[in-house]
């Protein structure tokens, strides 16, 4: 960027120049020259209509004019050239008056407000018409004054302009015809112009001969249409960037060899890297980042030595994917400062070369006495392979440095200490390993430092920190056998703004240095190792993050004041602390708080901020208070796996924004909530594994999707589909009646879990419908909470659910998963034909009902299930044929029917286990024992109880008449050496001692 923003000062300064040499005549004004009258009233008129809080105009009362601020005169004539009030904070009307101005060659009313103070666009007001009838103007500069509209195309009879500047002015134009009216035109800005109709635009700068800067950037310009013949071959830097170009058809670029300076950042261009660049040898400045290049990085490349930023890196959505392996050349870059490749998939070992490369530029400009090394190198997220060399200690130059998420492996050479100008370091999610250097703290210049996500292991003393004095940010987490071990009473030379340590070794003790961090808003200490009480002075600080999650703290805590804070997964004890209005998220789950939570809940009286609230699995106990009116911004609940009681509290209703409700695993009861019909936002709710009665009220139905408006900017109102509820999940409570059929219309839902109730009739037809579930799995898991501000965050959520006979917790791959589970009720009827069209269905477990009939025929069509249970019903009939194409299941269970016949031959049935299929004595073929006859029956006869035989009583009796001998057997093989061999009983003896204590231990 520093070669782009010297090519625009040099431009300036070439235009500061001319400016120079035509007012050479007024160069110190003769007083002999008085200002004319009338061009004095004109600007009197003109200050009449503007609005000037600064009083810069304070000087327009004289009589003599060409004294005024901003006013220029002629040294002979007395004629105004120049009016200069740029940055002024002047607004309202430009009076038409100037037209009097008849000389004036220089207007800039730049960084002013003249459009209007209005934040939405149709409101501001245009470029006046008449600027056009200013015929002597050379220089104009109307950027970011405020104004908007349409451009006036009356700009084009400025036949003798030079310089034009009508950026940031959120203006546009329908045509561009009107620019090529401007024949001496050399410096064009229209940043933030919208020129998406303009679809002539190239053909129209393409007249323009002495265009030396064309600036288009954030134009939303479409596309490029093809060039026959350059004539704006004078051009010396042009900026494309931030529009929609999907084009990489640049051909005509090879014609444009005087260019220094190209940006195309920030498109959508797409294929290989235009080859048309490869004339253009003066390049020294090259921003192709955040397109869609593809391909190998060009060999062309490697020659362009005049080059001093090159950027192919991608920093959002839009990414870059150059592939294929970096060769040794890029060393050749002899003039490259800034290097940019990042988020690529570049591959090689180029880090000795660009050491070498640093070596030879120090070396020949220390001869030459002039230019600088290489100062800034990015090459994140790439898969560069190799150790850190100890030549990368020759690029003494940089400034920044980030070799982060790549395969680099090796240890830390004590040469890293050389770099004395490194601003930012970071080498994370690598393979690094061995211990830190020590030289690595004497770097006094590094304010960044991430070295997390490594291998290294060994002590990190106050030796290696002791002379980071400029240091503000620390990441060394997930550095499991890294060891932080400095003296309690030792003080850091540095200040830290953010500090990150998880997954390091800390403890036991709590870090004591940390008071002394006065400017800390970020501090995780996640797995840390650190247990015992924290200080009294940590409770007082107020940080924006802090994460001091599962480590062995203990203590109760007193208040919290942080924005958002987890410290969950210790020991915390004690009842629930006081929350301050400015907390966010708060977890606090996995821990031994113990009490009610009123008083965390109740002691507010206005209005709290909170938005998140985990306090899971502790021993909270009592009912849920009836003061939610004072949380009304929360957006996710979870109170799961405590001993609350009692129902849900109407106050519940008031939470309009709450999107997820987790209240599993307590002793709550009654019938289902009526005060959450108001919570229309819910997406995902749980209230599994309590006490509640009743039926299952229709008015769930009403929890289905929605437009929703959101406004983060007052001039942009953004209208968003928000989903209805996609997780229900009520398993193991005593609902009843039947299922409502209601709930067919939630489109959106994607988990429904009813099992283990006692619920009646017939399985819905109308389940079918679920869209939510025909589609597959989803590309994200993330559930699109909205907030009360009007944002929408993409966050992941969790439930407990039974799937393939056990019982998960999913967290991060919820928003994944599609199920039906309605096993254990009292179902009767068949299994709807309807369900087969839920292609997306990953688990359907109806086991355990008083479901008939036979398996629907098309079932194969549910060709993304990995669980189907439909165990211990009364079905009947044959095993569909197209059960044996579902390739993902590896979960099956239709034991315990009145299935008959053969089972579908296959790969897919036969690797199931025999007892999948146990209890239906017609059944046969693999992989049950019993073979198929003829007639697609067992081959072995089927027993017939008629009450006539007693063989199976006969087996039975013996059965049972040997239990108590084979009891008395095995009791005196086993306890019969221990009472007569001495040695085995003391051995025995002590290994349950051994065994107890283990067990104390562990529970203690």
């Amino acid at each position: 960027m520093e070669g782009y923003m010297r090519g625009l000062v040099t431009l300036l300064l070439y235009f500061l120049f001319i400016v120079v040499i035509e007012f050479s005549c007024c160069n110190g004004y003769d007083p002999k020259a008085f200002c004319r009258e009338e061009e004095r009233e004109a600007l009197l008129s003109f200050k009449k209509g503007v609005y000037d809080p600064s009083n810069t105009l304070s000087s327009w009362v004289s009589e003599e004019c060409c004294k005024w601020e901003g006013v220029l005169c002629h040294n002979t004539t007395g004629h105004v050239l120049q009016l200069n009030l740029r940055s002024n904070g002047l607004s309202g009307e430009i009076s038409s008056s100037l037209l009097h101005l008849k000389h004036l060659q220089y207007l800039d009313l730049s960084d002013n407000s003249f459009g209007g103070a209005s934040l939405y666009k149709d409101l501001l007001q245009s470029i006046p018409k008449f600027i056009g009838s200013l015929s002597n103007l050379r220089y104009l500069n109307l950027s970011h004054a405020g104004f908007g509209g349409v451009i006036p195309r009356e700009l084009g009879n400025l036949s003798k302009l030079h310089y034009l500047d009508i950026a940031h002015s959120d203006s546009n134009v329908e045509d561009l015809e009107w620019i090529s009216g401007l024949p001496f035109l050399e410096y064009l800005d229209m940043t933030y112009v919208n020129l998406s109709k303009a679809s002539n635009w190239l053909q129209v700068m393409n007249k323009l001969h002495s265009l030396s800067l064309l600036i288009l950037s954030s134009c939303e310009l479409l596309a490029v249409d093809p060039l026959p013949h350059v004539n704006f071959s004078s051009l010396l830097i042009l900026d494309l960037s931030e529009n929609d170009l999907i084009s990489s058809s640049f051909d005509w670029f090879a014609d444009l060899s005087s260019l220094t300076t190209l940006n195309l950042a920030y498109n959508q261009i797409n294929g290989q890297i235009p080859s048309g660049l490869r004339n253009m040898t003066s390049l020294k400045f090259l921003d192709l980042s955040n397109n869609n290049f593809v391909g190998s990085f060009p060999d062309w490349l490697y020659r362009m030595t005049a080059l001093e930023h090159l950027d192919f890196g991608s920093h959002d959505l839009r990414s870059n994917m150059l592939q294929g392996k970096l060769l040794n050349d890029i060393g050749n870059l002899s003039s490259i400062r800034y290097l940019d490749l990042s988020n690529n998939a570049l591959e090689g070992d180029i880090l000795r070369s660009l050491g070498n490369l640093c070596a030879f530029q120090l070396s020949k400009f220390s001869y030459h006495r002039q230019g600088k090394s290489l100062e800034f190198l990015n090459l994140r997220a790439n898969k560069l392979s190799g150790s850190f060399p100890d030549t990368l200690g020759e690029c003494k130059c940089l400034i920044q440095l980030d070799l982060g998420e790549n395969q680099l492996s090796g240890n830390l050479p004590n040469e890293l200490g050389q770099l004395k100008s490194l601003y930012s370091l970071s080498i994370d999610r690598n393979s690094f390993s061995g211990k830190i250097p020590i030289s690595l703290g004497g770097i006094s210049s590094l304010s960044y430092l991430n070295i997390g996500e490594n291998l290294f292991k060994g002590i990190v003393s106050e030796k290696h920190l002791a002379n980071l004095t400029s240091l503000e940010e620390l990441d060394a987490s997930s550095n499991l056998q890294l060891s932080v071990q400095v003296s309690s009473n030792w003080t850091p030379p540095f200040q830290l703004s953010s500090l990150d340590l998880g997954s390091c070794l800390l403890g036991p003790p709590f870090p004591a240095w940390l008071q002394t961090q006065m400017n800390l808003f970020y501090l995780d200490m996640s797995y840390a190792g650190i247990s015992g009480v924290i200080p009294a002075w940590f409770w007082t600080r107020s940080y924006f993050i802090v994460d001091l999650s599962h480590n062995q703290i203990v203590g109760n805590i007193p208040s919290l004041r942080s924005t958002y804070i987890d410290l969950g997964s210790n020991n915390f004890t004690g009842p629930l602390p006081q929350i301050l209005s400015d907390v966010r998220d708060l977890y606090l789950s996995n821990n031994v708080f113990r009490g009610s939570l009123s008083p965390m809940l109740c002691r507010s009286k206005g209005e709290n901020s909170l938005q998140f609230l985990d306090i899971s699995r502790n021993l909270l106990s009592g009912e849920l208070p009836n003061c939610w009116l004072h949380w009304r911004y929360l957006t996710r609940l979870k109170l799961d796996n405590n001993k609350l009681t009692g129902g849900i509290p109407s106050s519940m209703g008031s939470l309009n924004w709450l999107g997820s409700l987790h209240l599993s695993n307590n002793h709550l009861s009654g019938d289902f909530p009526l005060s959450l019909i108001n919570c229309s936002s819910l997406m995902v709710v749980d209230l599994s594994e309590n006490e509640f009665t009743g039926s299952i009220p229709a008015w769930m139905g009403n929890f289905i999707g929605k437009f929703i408006a959101t406004r983060l900017i007052p001039r942009h109102v953004d209208i968003r589909y928000m989903p209805g509820l996609m997780v229900l999940v009520l398993r193991s409570n005593k609902f009843n009646g039947s299922i409502p059929l209601e709930l067919c219309h939630i489109d959106s839902l994607q988990i429904l879990d009813l099992g283990n109730n006692n619920l009646s009739g017939t399985i819905p037809r109308c389940f079918g419908n679920f869209s939510g579930m025909i589609k597959q799995s989803n590309s994200t898991s993330a559930f699109p909470f909205h907030l009360s501000y009007g944002m929408i965050v993409g966050s992941t959520d969790t439930a407990t659910l039974v799937m393939k006979g056990l019982e998960y917790e999913y967290d991060n791959t919820l928003g994944l998963l599609s199920g039906i589970d309605l096993s254990s009720n009292k179902l009767s009827g068949e299994i709807p034909e309807e369900l087969t069209s839920l292609h997306g269905l990953i688990f359907l477990n109806l086991s355990h009902n008083h479901l008939q009939g036979k398996i629907p025929v098309k079932i194969g069509a549910m060709t993304s299930l990995e669980a189907l249970d439909l165990s211990m019903n009364r079905l009947s009939g044959f095993i569909p044929q197209g059960m044996a194409t579902i390739s993902f299941l590896s979960h099956l269970n239709l034991s315990y029917n009145n299935l008959s016949g053969k089972i579908p031959s296959g790969t897919q049935l036969q690797g199931f286990s025999p007892f999948s299929f146990i209890g239906n004595p017609e059944l046969c073929g693999a992989p049950l024992t019993d073979d198929c006859g003829e007639d697609g029956k067992p081959e072995a006869p089927i027993p017939e109880n008629d009450g006539e035989d007693d063989s199976g009583w006969i087996d039975m009796k013996w059965f049972y008449l040997g239990m108590p001998w084979g009891f008395a057997v095995g009791f005196w093989a086993i306890f019969a050496p221990l009472a007569l061999k001495r040695t085995w009983r003391h051995a025995y003896f002590q290994f349950l001692d051994e065994m107890k204590y283990k067990l104390l231990g562990w529970c203690l």
